[in-house]
């Protein structure tokens, strides 16, 4: 046991590292490119940001581990809203352009739905990760149609960007094998105490993957890149409950008991419901909505840990 847990908090910390040179490499990669200048720049670091959860959640669907793949994609969707933002608007507050931030705030409280319904049913598979990954499209298109900037970093050198591109693929490879033992050291640990995978990735798991994000919205909050944080937040939560968790229907088809699942989808509602309800009444986040923000995570937390439904799953 002793040894799985030091086997497990070591990959989370590897995933952690590397999902950060992932990103920091990536955003090198798209302002010498030119594509931080255009709206895919947002899609392009969402998806750099969601590489951990990526990663986690189709190794354990590889290894038919569905309840632990769904529960990482759920448990990092309500960290990305929940402790992302709020730790982050605690130092600052977010003030971002309403035409822009509304629209997809409403977006992501729709999209939110459309998992919830999906995960109600009996039984999900392939064609539940088809309609998902079609909600994803539906997404980007929104967000090549929004038109955003991206304005990372000036002066990025030729030599700058091959080492940025070594490091991106040396990143991805550690990843790669990091999320392999986080899945069957966080299997183990989930076994031996007695407790479902679902609940280890709803926290443990999710923690880990959504730190390379805190780090980063946290230091764009601090220069006032305000459409930078608050945009990679509303994506890669999008990603995670459209491309990743459709991935790992397609994957791998489980039997769901909704009732697993029933508090962590009730809590990716209010907090977005919240989210939007702040964007459009205060025209931004302050710190009393970033502790408010904070609060319903921790609260959250508590509830599923408490639940006998995930703990004697």
């Amino acid at each position: 046991m002793i040894v799985e847990l030091v086997i497990f908090f070591g990959a989370l910390v590897i995933l952690a590292k590397a999902s950060k040179m992932v990103i920091d490499s990536s955003m090198i990669i798209t302002e010498y490119t030119g594509i931080s200048q255009l709206s895919i720049g947002f899609i392009v670091i969402a998806l750099a940001v969601a590489m951990p959860d990526f990663m986690v959640v189709v190794t354990a669907s590889f290894a038919q581990k569905s309840a632990l793949a769904i529960g990482d994609a759920l448990g990092s969707s309500i960290a990305n809203i929940c402790l992302v933002l709020g730790i982050a608007t605690l130092i600052r507050r977010v003030d971002v352009e309403r035409k822009h931030m509304l629209d997809s705030a409403e977006l992501l409280l729709l999209i939110s739905i459309v998992p919830a319904l999906m995960l109600s049913k009996g039984f999900v598979g392939f064609y539940e990760g088809i309609i998902l990954l079609m909600v994803f499209v539906f997404y980007c298109f929104f967000t090549i149609k929004t038109k955003f900037k991206v304005n990372i970093k000036d002066g990025i050198t030729k030599r700058q960007w091959k080492g940025a591109f070594i490091l991106f693929f040396a990143g991805l490879f550690a990843t790669i094998v990091s999320a392999q033992f986080v899945v069957s050291s966080g299997s183990e640990i989930a076994r031996v105490v007695g407790i479902s995978e679902a609940l280890i990735g709803m926290t443990l798991i999710s923690f880990g993957t959504t730190l390379p994000e805190l780090t980063l919205d946290f230091t764009a909050i601090r220069k006032g890149q305000f459409s930078l944080a608050i945009g990679d937040i509303l994506g890669s939560t999008v990603i995670n409950l459209t491309l990743i968790l459709g991935l790992s229907l397609m994957i791998s088809p489980t039997i769901i008991d909704s009732a697993m699942y029933t508090i962590p989808l009730a809590f990716i509602i209010i907090a977005n419901s919240f989210l939007f309800y702040s964007l459009v009444k205060r025209g931004g986040i302050g710190q009393k909505e970033g502790m408010i923000f904070i609060l319903m995570y921790v609260l959250f937390l508590m509830l599923i840990v408490t639940s006998k439904i995930l703990l004697f799953a």
